[in-house]
């Protein structure tokens, strides 16, 4: 199973997803990391539309062509567009309830001791919602 932390860097979960400088993919089978890779988030300088003037929206398909061979995705928080494209696309969302290792967060996950939650954001970042 493939699955993409976004991470600030290769130790750090990110607080939100589209933000995320980079996504750690994990290859995991039976608890264990077979492979990783580092995936650019070439979005991450982009921020919602508030209605600011410098605001730029993501564009949340281009999150599914980068992360579409993986299974699941995780982070600590995602805003509701992000997180709908990828579900529709057949991609598990996970958002961690607090701080762990990208690797950990994985091989939680593959052996299901990290299941996918109901909620769109959080883990503390500041992004307002209505």
């Amino acid at each position: 199973m493939k699955v993409a932390i976004a991470v600030n860097n290769r130790s750090e979960v990110s607080a939100h997803f589209g933000r995320s400088p980079a996504f750690l993919v994990f290859q995991v089978e039976q608890g264990q990391i077979l492979h990783r890779e580092v995936r650019p988030n070439d979005q991450a300088g982009a921020s919602h539309e508030h209605g600011g003037a410098q605001a730029h929206p993501h564009d949340h398909n281009r999150f599914v062509q980068l992360l579409g061979d993986c299974q699941a995705v995780i982070g600590l928080g995602m805003g509701p567009g992000a997180r709908q494209s990828l579900e529709a696309s057949g991609i598990t969302v996970c958002l961690l309830e607090a701080p762990t290792s990208p690797e950990e967060a994985a091989i939680r996950f593959e052996t299901g001791q990290l299941p996918a939650g109901p909620r769109s954001c959080g883990g503390g970042h500041a992004h307002p919602h209505p």
